[in-house]
């Protein structure tokens, strides 16, 4: 039955790759490479996302909103609760 679904005249020999090569688009055949181009279009696509090209003050909110992150926090001094008898 096999024989039946796979012809020889469907598939031609010169579709085969190397490990590292790219296809016809320009896309790395590896697929850990091809991830990695991946995840780094959609970090981009994140950062530019709801700012717009012709804005001279482009990303600035995006900025401070990351150092404020990075910031370290400073913990609030507690204060004892106040005991209270009747």
């Amino acid at each position: 039955m096999g024989s039946l679904c796979s012809k020889a005249s469907n598939h031609s020999t010169g579709d085969r790759q190397t490990l590292g090569s790219s296809n016809e688009d320009g896309a790395p055949s590896d697929p850990r490479a091809a991830a990695a181009i991946a995840a780094e279009q959609r970090l981009k696509a994140s950062q530019a996302r709801g700012t717009s090209a012709s804005n001279p003050n482009r990303g600035k909110l995006a900025a401070q909103l990351e150092a404020s992150k990075s910031a370290p926090r400073v913990p609030e001094p507690q204060q004892q609760e106040r005991l209270v008898w009747d």
